[in-house]
């Protein structure tokens, strides 16, 4: 009878109680949470739109060619990455604050306490794939964390928007992912094996402006692109006492530059516990 009573008040608590804490709001649908549960990421279309994709290229270019202040250019053989991208403003600023995206990083999250952590873009050459992350419960990095409870909240410790700026299709330089191995108990078998010839990841073809959101836990990597370069922009969110990314701290000139707006001034607060 206790028992009953107990699973009586849990079920009324739902109807009353946020699915999250700090938000109030359910933003993803019951299809969106039980497919990002089930398989570690969900694909965003027409996130940014073709005029912002355009914006963000020409951004990127110019950056490359003499980054600005706060922004860092990496080179690892034919693979650049920019750090800390968001001080570039414009629409590389912009899209860390998509309404689709911050609403869907409070559901995975925490709610409202969470915060931007990376900030970067890519560039692949084309003929270099990347290597598979190991995910699951057999990664050692403790930041890739998943958990989802039976109430419905999520608690994933990193999560990560990757928005393409060209098109990608399977065979040519698509983000791929091992659906569901963010759950995984054990370590993938394919420690040295190039992408191309590992059947179980599963090719995420993105058209330019489009995005992914997935879990750090999941087993992911790029594979080659034929012919082109590729770019593409990687923002990365996790709880509001998760420290940045090296590299990726917001400099003083774009803390005073977002402080007129609540979200990017809450997204860039230093890192803290809430009580």
């Amino acid at each position: 009878m206790v028992e009953k009573r107990l699973y009586q008040q849990r079920e009324e608590e739902k109807d009353i109680r946020p699915f999250q804490t700090g938000t109030g709001i359910t933003y993803l649908t019951d299809e969106d949470r039980y497919g990002f549960d089930i398989a570690g990421y969900l694909v965003l279309e027409d996130f940014l739109s073709a005029a912002q994709v355009r914006e963000a290229s020409r951004q990127l270019q110019g950056s490359l060619a003499s980054p600005p202040d706060h922004v860092t250019l990496r080179r690892n053989g034919p693979e650049v990455e920019l750090l800390n991208v968001v001080e570039c403003g414009g629409v590389l600023e912009q899209a860390f604050v998509h309404e689709r995206l911050v609403e869907a990083m409070q559901q995975l999250i925490w709610g409202d306490q969470i915060r931007l952590v990376s900030s970067r873009a890519i560039v692949r050459e084309p003929g270099i794939s990347g290597h598979i992350s190991q995910g699951g419960l057999a990664d050692p990095r403790r930041y890739t964390r998943y958990r989802c409870f039976i109430d419905g909240e999520f608690r994933c410790l990193l999560v990560s928007c990757l928005i393409a700026l060209n098109d990608t299709g399977s065979g040519d330089g698509s983000f791929s992912v091992i659906p569901s191995s963010h759950k995984s108990n054990f370590p993938h078998p394919y420690g040295g094996r190039p992408p191309e010839s590992v059947a179980a990841l599963k090719d995420l073809p993105l058209a330019a402006g489009s995005a992914v959101i997935f879990s750090e836990g999941i087993s992911h990597c790029m594979k080659r692109s034929g012919t082109e370069s590729k770019l593409w922009l990687l923002y990365q969110y996790g709880p509001s006492y998760m420290v940045d990314w090296p590299g990726c701290e917001a400099s003083p000139e774009l803390m005073r530059r977002a402080a007129a707006d609540e979200t990017k001034a809450r997204l860039l607060r230093r890192p803290y516990y809430h009580p």
